[in-house]
């Protein structure tokens, strides 16, 4: 792509406009007038380079002299002048099915941006002007309807959907998670101490962004909501461990230090996690994600350092502090308390059930492959999504596939030899379904006699052959079929190019083009985010293993963090939905959210796992003490995940579905399965290694382990324990 961009000019910057002709023939007088003008207009735009439509294409005329194929006149044409230049525009190889539809009540025009205005922010300020243009150009009443479509338009339009959705149901999420806080806590202080510095850390990891040029895309867009995520349950863990303070009657100030030594280790814990699995991006092929990687382990950092600056030291002010906080919801700590007293009673079982229904689910989503169309990425409805569908319809699509075709230095361009190729390669390319509208040097002058050919000016062709470079171009549409089907078209294409290259040394053919591009670095991209997850659950189990001093905590916390990300897999095998950005960064969130309860839950276990306390005691006291704040961690965030499930765009409406789905399945992963596999790692350990010590598992008789908080050490067994 980049040979092509230095020898032909870049293949993404064109805009393309559909102009459609009320009247239902382009070629009527005042159509055509229109139309014409609409191309003027665009041409004075600033930044943009070119405007190409069906006046610039010329024909052979008689004698050789070179003619446009619709006439340039001061007046209007006549009805007979039309019908020849309707003709005429309708057979040529350049102008059917490429600027003109098979009926002819369409045409396109191709606005080539300049190089300094084909990407953002630049881009958006181009494309403003040329959607104002279009909008003064067609009047309800005139003859022609616009639409604007064309790579730098679409990524500016779903952008704009992106940001739009974005703030909007973030902040409708927001208002509902603190709407549903203030009526569970029936105070709005301590609404006010949960909500604030979460949303500080968003803005934060937001402004991160900013710092580092990263652009809003369907992965970027994403930071805030993790930052929001992992903040608000931090947040209402320290908000549930200062009510504890006050109902013992511990001063403000003490209860705050109290609740920074006690959740700020976890939180610390949860945040380092989070930001170096991200950070296992940093090593990815795709910059995209490379991108998405740093800034959202800095984001996850960031809603740390807020929420553990601010809500101690609001909570502990006059405003806030003491019986103002309001208090824990005895729904909620019924529901975590009951739901882990079944977990302790039934452990064996659970822990059959949990391993089985993980091994079934992960089998389900084992079938999950990657797919995304461009429309995936666009309000539903809206009028770029129905001018992509429609120039799919007339015009093969919007996206390009190029093959470059390379002949031997001995080989002039006008070579019968460098035409046969190129309708080989033109063959090769237009066989296949999906793939249409392909033109070349050859489409252009095989049909020419020797002698016209021999005068051919390189200037009226210049756009698909490069004789300096020895280079040709053969250019068709693909439509929006999804990248996982375009992919295996190009590899076809790949084929019978290579076996072209075979039955002509010195040649080369090469594919070419952002659609290929696209299509194959969608699958890139999502092996790269699947292997970070891998590598995160994997560094997740090790850093837990030194944390807790235990290395069976790191392999049995393993399970309750896949196991919803195995739900989301399998819920979208079962649903029809492949894996797209969107999608894969659900697994990431999710993750971080199951990584966040885990380290809470361990850590009141080590607090409460003393001396003679068996494990299931000891699991019960943890969950009393962070069940509540579990429960309304992930109701809250379920409503605010459910407020993005109303969103226009279908990528970010299943984003919404599948993390409220995570959570739920989170929250339970945490209740559910792991005290029953703590207790059952306990019951193993004590039967089967009764020497074993560690942080958290082994015998529990006096004189046996020193315990208390996060790094209690690995202590050997004493010889009175023998």
């Amino acid at each position: 792509m980049d040979e092509i961009a230095d020898v032909f000019g870049p293949p993404d910057r064109d805009c393309i406009v559909r102009a459609a002709a009320r009247s239902g023939d382009i070629f009527d007088a005042e159509s055509l007038t229109a139309l014409e003008s609409l191309a003027g207009r665009l041409r004075t735009i600033e930044g943009v380079d070119d405007v190409r439509s069906i006046f610039d294409i010329r024909r052979q005329g008689t004698a050789g002299v070179v003619l446009p194929v619709i006439p340039r006149t001061s007046a209007p044409l006549d009805a007979e002048s039309l019908a020849r230049a309707k003709a005429r525009a309708s057979g040529h190889p350049l102008v059917a099915g490429h600027l003109l539809s098979a009926d002819a009540s369409s045409s396109l025009l191709l606005v080539q941006l300049s190089a300094t205005a084909d990407r953002p922010p630049a881009s958006s300020a181009v494309v403003a002007r040329i959607e104002a243009v279009l909008t003064e150009s067609a009047p309800a009443e005139g003859p022609l309807a616009l639409e604007l479509t064309g790579l730098p338009a679409l990524r500016e339009q779903a952008t704009r959907a992106l940001r739009h959705d974005m703030l909007m149901f973030n902040s409708i999420g927001l208002v509902l998670a603190v709407m549903l806080s203030a009526v569970v806590a029936r105070s709005l202080r301590s609404t006010v101490v949960a909500s604030l510095p979460p949303f500080i850390g968003a803005i934060w990891a937001l402004g991160t962004l900013g710092l580092l040029g990263a652009p809003v895309n369907i992965l970027t867009s994403v930071v805030p909501s993790l930052a929001l995520v992992v903040g608000t349950c931090d947040s209402i863990h320290f908000i549930e461990d200062m009510r504890r303070s006050a109902r013992r009657g511990i001063d403000p100030l003490a209860a705050s230090s109290g609740a920074i030594r006690r959740i700020g280790m976890a939180c610390g814990l949860t945040s380092i996690v989070t930001a170096i699995g991200f950070a296992s991006l940093a090593v990815a092929r795709i910059e995209a994600v490379r991108t998405f990687g740093i800034a959202a382990a800095i984001g996850a950092l960031a809603s740390f350092m807020a929420v553990t600056l601010l809500t101690p030291l609001i909570a502990s002010t006059r405003f806030c502090s003491g019986l103002r906080l309001g208090r824990s919801s005895p729904l909620a700590g019924r529901v975590a308390n009951v739901l882990a007293a079944l977990s302790v009673r039934h452990a064996r079982p659970l822990v059959v059930l949990a391993c089985s229904l993980t091994a079934a689910l992960a089998f389900v989503g084992s079938g999950l492959d990657a797919d995304t169309r461009i429309i995936d990425s666009l309000p539903s409805g809206a009028p770029a999504s129905q001018a992509l569908a429609r120039v799919d319809a007339e015009f093969g699509g919007v996206m390009g596939v190029d093959v470059v075709v390379e002949w031997p230095v001995d080989v002039d361009w006008r070579d019968p030899a460098v035409l046969d190729a190129l309708a080989l390669a033109e063959a090769a390319v237009g066989r296949e379904e999906g793939i249409s509208r392909t033109i070349s040097l050859s489409t252009v002058a095989a049909g020419m006699p020797p002698r016209v050919r021999r005068r051919l000016d390189v200037d009226s062709v210049s756009d698909l052959v490069a004789p300096e470079s020895r280079m040709a171009l053969v250019r068709a549409r693909v439509a929006d079929l999804g990248s996982r089907r375009l992919e295996e078209i190009y590899d076809r294409v790949d084929a019978s190019l290579a076996r072209l290259e075979q039955d002509r040394p010195g040649w080369r053919f090469r594919l070419a083009g952002m659609s290929v591009v696209s299509a194959r670095n969608i699958r890139q991209l999502v092996r790269d985010l699947g292997s970070s997850l891998v590598v995160e659950v994997l560094v997740i189990g090790c850093i837990l293993a030194v944390a807790f001093r235990s290395p069976l905590a790191g392999i049995v916390s393993m399970l309750p963090n896949i196991f919803p990300l195995v739900v989301i897999a399998a819920l979208l095998v079962i649903t029809g939905r492949s894996l797209d950005p969107a999608t894969v960064i659900v697994f990431n969130v999710c993750l971080g959210l199951a990584v966040d309860d885990t380290v809470h839950v361990l850590s009141a276990l080590t607090r409460n796992r003393k001396e003679g306390v068996s494990i299931g005691s000891a699991v019960r006291r943890a969950v009393s003490e962070m069940g509540n704040a579990v429960v309304i961690g992930g109701v809250v965030l379920t409503v605010g995940f459910a407020a993005v499930t109303a969103s226009s765009v279908p990528s970010l409406a299943g984003f919404g579905v599948l993390a409220c789905a995570a959570v739920a399945s989170a929250t339970v992963a945490e209740l559910l399965f792991l005290p029953a596999l703590l207790v059952v790692t306990d019951s193993v350990v004590t039967r089967c290694w009764p020497l074993f010590r560690d942080g958290i598992f082994g015998g529990t008789s006096p004189g046996c382990r020193a315990r208390g908080t996060i790094g209690a050490g690995f202590l050997p067994a004493p010889p009175s324990s023998l």
